[in-house]
């Protein structure tokens, strides 16, 4: 027994050494203050919005079933009149939870450019989308021009947060190849600081890079993750959007857990019993059944 302890100490002991010594040669940083990087990420980011248009009168002439390449350029010479990005975007506000689990604030700025005929999904749902990712020097790091099927709690907050400002398109009609058509689909940009996309992981883009992420929504499908019958953006019990609320304590956050009071009844059963579309309350304790234990 003190041999297995004394092995698992030196197995300890090199582990931190490794990482000390990575650290020290450059391999490893601690991530930055997000006080300190969210102030620089905004300078940035009002810097381009002020100095950077994108084609809005492409987009203006385009079809309602046309995808456009959302482009940038520079505000200067012939484009010295284009109207910049600054006076098209809208602030969101975000608190972003830091590594020691407190909140600090972030900033991002939405470009609203086609509003779309159908619904907006919320920032749970899963979602149809083309789009097109890049940095700040316009770099483009990931694109699809054919759309694909998102789950938005899987994809960095920014993207996610921006679902609620695109809406839908119409229902589709079917090819005659099998194929599906779109009109009327919604079309929107973020730009967002580096905390609402990788921030400090560097694998697919530099460490601490702002990112613009512009979407076409063609449709998109209610999620329920754990079928409880509670869509899963209900699940966000202190709106946060973490999606980290576990009530009953138990590990598993409400939106993978189908009892999520533990009280033995599940939650399809509790949630909407009466079919009325609201959440049952049958003590009138101001705590729905389904989160109510007593």
């Amino acid at each position: 027994m003190k041999i297995l302890k004394s092995f698992f100490g030196i197995v300890c002991l090199l582990v931190f050494t490794t990482a000390c010594e990575e650290q020290q040669r450059g391999f490893r940083e601690p991530p930055r203050d997000y006080e300190a990087q969210r102030a620089v990420d905004n300078d940035s980011l009002l810097n381009f919005l002020q100095t950077r248009f994108y084609n809005y009168e492409e987009y203006a002439t385009a079809a309602s079933n046309e995808q456009v390449t959302f482009t940038i350029d520079t505000i200067q010479g012939d484009n010295a009149n284009k109207i910049p990005l600054s006076d098209q975007v809208e602030e969101l506000n975000f608190r972003i939870k830091n590594n020691d689990g407190a909140h600090v604030d972030h900033t991002a700025y939405v470009l609203k450019i086609r509003e779309g005929v159908g619904t907006a999904p919320t920032a749970a749902d899963s979602v149809f989308v083309a789009y097109k990712g890049m940095l700040l020097d316009l770099n483009r790091f990931d694109e699809r021009t054919n759309p694909v099927w998102f789950e938005s709690l899987s994809v960095v907050k920014g993207f996610s947060a921006l679902m609620p400002y695109i809406k839908s398109a119409a229902p589709p009609t079917i090819n005659l190849d099998g194929t599906y058509a779109f009109d009327g689909f919604g079309s929107a940009a973020i730009f967002m600081p580096s905390a609402l996309g990788y921030y400090d992981d560097s694998r697919s883009v530099p460490a601490y890079s702002p990112l613009i992420f512009a979407v076409d929504l063609f449709t998109y499908n209610t999620t329920d993750h754990d079928g409880d019958s509670v869509p899963t953006h209900v699940e966000d019990l202190d709106g946060d959007n973490y999606f980290d609320d576990d009530t009953d304590s138990d590990g598993l956050p409400n939106f993978r857990d189908d009892d999520d009071d533990n009280d033995g009844t599940l939650t399809r059963n509790e949630y909407d019993a009466n079919n009325d579309g609201i959440a049952d309350d049958t003590d009138n304790d101001g705590t729905p059944d389904y989160l109510d234990k007593d």
